[in-house]
């Protein structure tokens, strides 16, 4: 599943946005040069990482980040429209708007970054079009690098370049444009052979907020799974009650026991 982290419920995220900080710091400062700024906490961070950023975090079972990227309204700061104006061959008020949205900082780490981390990768450019049709937004711009370009096409997304492509000092970068429609969700749910959203939005005060990430995915695919059978999702729920209380005690279990029956009791609050 891809978490969905807004200025909302950043606070449950403390660890994994500064793990995806940091890995942007190692891909694009240590890796590849950029000049870009880099905070105490070893994180880096620009005009774009504020209260209406939305990050969209891919988290193995270990609860480690291991994909995650940016995307915000362009109508205030934009990279491409504010920094690269002119790779946008309409020009920069083309790409400014609060029902636009800019992605940026994508970065795969491990196994996700290979041929084997497709359709990882692909739960989260569907998780962004998919919350950005969910908001009203009508359309995503993004700068890549060009030799990025063609496999950014083939990867389920409706790609478009809106732009000549041009150096922006580090490397050849083009502008494009991500369709964001019915259509393109569809589409990429039948190329990933996934029957339902990969979201997963966990609201504040939720009762499964305070467990580890990989946990809570646990539970909300079993729950989304058994949503028209409730007696085989507390079947489940009882024997991985079990299970914990063999691993970590009965106090532990009873914890959890509590969760699993909220989570029945305010599902809404779960926004997947």
């Amino acid at each position: 599943m891809i978490h969905i982290v807004t200025h909302a419920n950043r606070d449950l995220y403390a660890d994994e946005l500064l793990q995806a900080h940091r890995q942007r710091r190692e891909a694009f400062v240590e890796q590849r040069g950029w000049p870009l700024s880099v905070r105490e906490d070893g994180g880096e961070y620009d005009e774009g990482d504020d209260e209406r950023a939305i990050y969209f975090l891919a988290i193995d079972k270990a609860g480690q980040v291991e994909a995650s990227m940016r995307a915000r309204p362009t109508d205030d700061f934009c990279v491409v429209a504010d920094v690269f104006p002119h790779f946008l061959a309409d020009g920069p008020a083309s790409a400014k708007a609060p029902d636009v949205w800019e992605i940026a900082r994508w970065v795969a780490v491990g196994r996700t970054r290979g041929p084997e981390g497709f359709n990882r990768r692909g739960e989260l450019r569907l998780a962004v079009i998919e919350q950005a049709l969910a908001c009203g937004v009508r359309k995503i711009v993004g700068m890549t690098d060009l030799y990025l370009l063609g496999p950014a096409m083939r990867s389920g997304w409706r790609v478009k370049p809106i732009g000549i492509p041009a150096d922006y000092g580090q490397g050849q970068g083009v502008a494009v444009e991500v369709e964001v429609s019915e259509g393109a969700v569809v589409e990429l749910r039948e190329r990933l052979a996934l029957d339902r959203s990969p979201r997963l939005h966990i609201q504040p005060g939720h009762p499964l907020q305070a467990l580890p990430k990989p946990e809570i995915e646990a539970f909300a695919e079993t729950y989304d799974q058994s949503a028209s059978d409730i007696s085989h999702f507390l079947r489940t729920v009882v024997r991985r009650v079990a299970e914990i209380e063999t691993a970590e005690g009965e106090e532990a279990a009873v914890r959890l026991l509590a969760d699993a029956l909220d989570i029945v009791r305010a599902s809404s609050r779960l926004d997947a």
